[in-house]
């Protein structure tokens, strides 16, 4: 009877220490997870799907899903960083009404920050539910200054990062182009890889004619300056899209470009606004382990359906433990 005694406690003792690795590697590897945003072919959000509708790859091999959610009433910690440089003069009022209107469609739930931004990055009021207060914050806005757009997102995205909520995202309104940062958009894009946050980005132009090239130009004089501007001043006063796509296809975010007609009726960031919070409503949350512990490098993230309906997430991951 020994033998098989001796053969059984060596058995246990083996499973313990097979658990106990897989228990390591699995605190070593770190879950990554995704937000998806599926839709139709009339760009209509589409609901209860389930995990076995989506194929996620990383760098080109399969992945197992080891989390799924649909977040219909998951909270959200909320980021608002709004551009309060002098160019911001007309438009301010308009962007700051349709913010107001903004946070109070969100789920009572959300928690929400505001930051602006000039010449350097401002916090007007810390994370709260209380849309009096940020009503209030925003109420007590003044224009002036350059604009530190890649500190601004820099500081937002790690101050997003103590929010209570598993889900995070910022929303940046601006209408130029980065002239007075310390950070450089390639530390801002670093920072994007490296966090699981959303960044949804609105660009403020006139007009939408140079779209294509990613710069749209402020060529209109602002009330009380003088019409001769300089080509320096009018480039500082694009809307550079490259940089607000790059911020959003980094994150699983989206960036639009609002032109002629904003300061006048405010509209389309009305519709725009209302598309973020209903798209925050309306998205999927998938998890998975990767293969790999964080190794520092940049991993490519793959997600389609089943079914055949666009799925909208982020480009890939910095696996950084930090």
């Amino acid at each position: 009877m020994r033998s098989p005694l001796r053969a059984l406690a060596f058995f246990v003792a083996l499973l313990t220490v097979c658990v106990g690795l897989s228990a390591q590697v699995r605190v070593d590897v770190r879950l990554v997870n995704i937000i998806a945003t599926v839709t139709d072919e009339y760009g209509r959000y589409v609901g209860n799907l389930t995990a076995d509708d989506f194929v996620v790859q990383e760098d080109g091999a399969p992945q197992k899903i080891s989390h799924f959610s649909q977040d219909h009433d998951v909270p959200v910690s909320v980021g608002i960083v709004l551009d309060t440089s002098g160019s911001m003069e007309r438009k301010i009022r308009t962007a700051v009404d349709a913010v107001d209107r903004f946070i109070r469609r969100t789920n009572e739930e959300d928690e929400v920050f505001l930051m602006t931004f000039s010449s350097e990055p401002l916090l007007r009021q810390d994370f709260t539910n209380d849309r009096n207060k940020l009503s209030q914050a925003l109420r007590k806005m003044w224009v002036t200054g350059g604009t530190a757009l890649y500190d601004a997102v820099n500081q937002a995205i790690d101050k997003v990062q103590l929010g209570r909520h598993e889900k995070r995202a910022i929303l940046v309104i601006t209408d130029g182009q980065d002239t007075s940062s310390v950070a450089k958009l390639d530390e801002v894009l670093q920072n994007i890889r490296q966090q699981e946050v959303l960044v949804y980005a609105i660009g403020i132009a006139p007009t939408a004619g140079s779209q294509k090239s990613g710069l749209v130009p402020f060529n209109l004089p602002l009330p009380g300056i003088l019409s001769g501007r300089s080509s320096a001043q009018n480039r500082r006063d694009d809307v550079d899209m490259k940089v607000l796509h790059a911020f959003a296809e980094n994150s699983g975010g989206r960036a639009f470009l609002l032109s002629e007609g904003f300061s006048r009726r405010g509209t389309e960031i009305e519709k725009v606004l209302t598309k973020v919070a209903d798209e925050l409503r309306s998205q999927y949350t998938l998890g998975y382990y990767p293969p790999q512990p964080d190794d520092g490098r940049f991993h490519t993230i793959q997600v389609r359906t089943r079914t055949g309906h666009p799925v909208h997430t982020r480009q890939g991951y910095i696996a950084s433990a930090s």
